[in-house]
């Protein structure tokens, strides 16, 4: 009975419901589409992601040649390093520079940064809970993890679309092919300038920066996110505003009829009262005798009859 009356209430009130319906549909469409500078523009949580793999090597390519685990071990701490590296802001601002967008927009977290995920940390900082804050507005991001003793660097990119987490994965390959010449470049300069040892050792079988070289394990590979929940948003934002719509509308009108209804009841109470005590007590009643004077009744309700004159025998 509550349902049919709930119902009957949103029926009686067609233009509430229409508004209802109007608002909801807003909604539903807000969530898929947005108003800009350039006009109406889809909207989509759907995001970009790619990833990739990085092998930090020797000339003489592990892969082929072998190492040792020294020498394995010594790729591996390098890695991490570089993986560090590539979340730097200089880093940041190459990679920005080489697909053409804004330095601010993306965001880079390395396998030694905080918040990331990769490794058990203590209690965040509170000024990795900010950083954590204001990269939450940013459309690319870069996450680099380097596991401990491997030699590989795993990019993780994400940005608007497929084609620029594609790129930003790349240019992170780029980036780091770009910062270890540099690094052979300063070491051979740093080299010249040395006098020559008087006795030279044996050359460890750790390689030094010179011998280091990097290897994309094949192209980046990525694909679409959240790209199915775009519909389901949008039904559940209709929902929830024509539902709450609803509620409201039906609870108000139970509140206002209850108002209503308990100021009546006030108004007739104060009636009563007032009538009650304006109204006189009521008269005795009176019945009319045979001779047409009144007489009043008694206490048991019957009249007093006036006796005539006693007869008296013949």
């Amino acid at each position: 009975m509550e349902i049919v009356g709930f119902v009957r209430t949103l029926l009686q009130r067609k233009l509430v419901l229409g508004i209802l319906l109007a608002l909801a549909t807003l909604a539903a469409l807000g969530t898929a589409f947005k108003i800009g500078p350039d006009g109406i523009e889809k909207r989509s949580i759907s995001v970009g992601a790619a990833t990739s793999q990085i092998l930090v090597d020797s000339a003489e390519s592990t892969l082929v040649e072998g190492a040792g685990t020294d020498q394995i071990a010594a790729l591996g701490t390098r890695a991490r390093v570089y993986a560090q590296y590539l979340s730097s802001r200089d880093a940041v601002n190459q990679i920005a520079e080489q697909i053409g967008v804004d330095p601010l927009l993306i965001t880079a977290r390395g396998p030694f940064s905080e918040g990331t995920g990769i490794q058990d940390y203590d209690q965040q900082g509170a000024e990795s809970r900010a950083r954590d804050l204001v990269d939450e507005g940013k459309e690319y991001r870069l996450v680099y993890e380097a596991q401990e003793d491997v030699p590989i660097i795993t990019v993780y990119a994400t940005g608007p679309k497929t084609e620029q987490a594609l790129l930003l994965a790349q240019a992170s390959f780029d980036v780091l092919e770009g910062y270890i010449s540099q690094l052979k470049v300063a070491a051979r300069k740093a080299e010249q300038k040395l006098p020559p040892p008087k006795n030279p050792t044996s050359t460890s079988s750790v390689p030094l920066v010179e011998n280091i070289v990097v290897r994309e394990l094949g192209a980046p590979e990525g694909g679409i996110v959240g790209g199915n929940a775009d519909l389901v948003l949008m039904v559940l934002a209709f929902l929830a505003v024509f539902g709450i719509g609803c509620i409201a509308v039906a609870a108000g009108s139970g509140f206002m009829r209850h108002w209503r209804l308990a100021g009546e009841m006030e108004r007739l109470g104060a009636e009563a009262d007032d009538w009650l005590r304006d109204t006189p007590p009521p008269a005795p009643k009176t019945k009319r005798a045979t001779n047409g004077k009144a007489v009043p009744e008694r206490s048991n309700g019957k009249a007093e009859r006036k006796r005539g004159p006693a007869k008296t025998g013949s």
